[in-house]
């Protein structure tokens, strides 16, 4: 019984390993590489609804701690806690990592979220000014997923992620696009610590 249950297991694992590209799994491995070996990266980037709101973001990434500075909205992670500051109302909103859930990218996934949870195939190329964009199209393997799928574009020439489509099953559409990526950058050491002493007129909430 035992050794059909194995035989079961790894045909599954051949099935879901077969749906992969084996160029786009290269491809995404470059990337991941690069990302591996940094320190810490930044990220300029603009988020895009359905063509209409445009919004310019940045993010500090170190591991499983960042900070984003996001549509007026400060987000601090200190790899337990996420803060998220709001300075327009005075307002603080505390919660645990591992009590969050939710189906969107956190942040410090940012730019590794594909490494597990989708089928990845090779897609189209663009040409955008002097570099190759090379789209992938990544699909969930949950089928209880919002999303439809992802397109993730990659430039070539120096294998960053230049761009990310995610497609809902509702038919909306938002864009990620990285307008600059920093690789190990000099950080303040405080600069993923909450002092709530910065903050003596803010209302805090723990969710």
């Amino acid at each position: 019984m035992k050794n059909y249950i194995l035989i079961f297991f790894l045909l599954l694992f051949s099935s879901i390993f077969s749906q992969n590209d084996l160029k786009a799994e290269e491809l995404l491995n470059k990337v991941s590489d690069k990302i591996d070996s940094s320190n810490n990266y930044s990220i300029n980037f603009t988020y895009t609804i359905e063509k209409e709101t445009n919004s310019n973001g940045s993010i500090l990434i170190s591991k499983e701690k960042y900070y984003l500075d996001f549509m007026g909205i400060i987000q601090v992670c200190d790899s337990k806690n996420i803060y998220t500051i709001v300075p327009e109302n005075q307002e603080i909103l505390i919660s645990e990592i591992s009590k969050e859930k939710s189906q969107t990218i956190s942040p410090s996934k940012l730019l590794s979220f594909y490494r597990e949870g989708y089928f990845v195939k090779w897609y189209e190329l663009k040409i955008n000014s002097n570099d190759k964009i090379q789209y992938l199209k990544l699909i969930p393997i949950e089928p209880n997923s919002q999303i439809s799928h992802l397109l993730m574009g990659i430039n070539t020439v120096n294998n960053d992620i230049f761009k990310l489509i995610e497609i809902g099953k509702n038919k909306n559409k938002t864009i990620l696009e990285v307008n600059s990526i920093l690789y190990n950058i000099n950080i303040d050491k405080d600069k993923f610590i909450f002092n709530k002493d910065n903050y003596k007129d803010y209302y805090i909430e723990y969710i």
